[in-house]
């Protein structure tokens, strides 16, 4: 029964001609208190930030205005706001308050957002760290 209630939500959004439209901003630096190390709680790290949200984007198309639209500078600079709040000690929580902050947009239906972490403070790890998460309004 669930699943046939989401087929039902995704054709009903579909058959109104909603424009959807995917915004990408990829590879936001934000300095961030982060990790669980003393050192890094300390010196705090610069981090990368991939946002992607899906808008509908009717507006925005119709009227070729900034204001009906999620704008990239805004993206950028609620990364920056967010990211430098508070203390995290884990990527996984900052990167679900990235996602839940986007998807509080009334215009995003879906977000993807992807941080990198490139420094990682142990000198026998090698490797690339990124959390990644998904998150819809339907």
């Amino acid at each position: 029964m669930e699943l046939l209630e989401e087929i039902k939500k995704r054709f009903s959004r579909a058959s109104t001609g909603q424009k959807i439209t995917t915004i990408n901003v990829e590879q936001i630096p934000c300095y961030c208190s982060i990790g669980v190390d003393p050192e890094e709680k300390k010196l705090g790290q610069r981090l990368f930030v991939d946002v992607s949200v899906e808008i509908i984007a009717d507006n925005a198309v119709s009227t070729d205005n900034v204001n009906n639209t999620l704008s990239y500078v805004d993206i950028y600079s609620k990364v920056q706001v967010i990211g430098k709040s508070k203390y995290h000690s884990l990527v996984e929580t900052l990167t679900e308050e990235f996602a839940e902050a986007f998807l509080a947009h009334e215009l995003v239906q879906k977000v993807k957002v992807k941080v990198y972490k490139p420094h990682i403070p142990y000198p026998e790890f090698q490797g690339n760290v990124s959390v990644e998460v998904k998150r819809e309004k339907y």
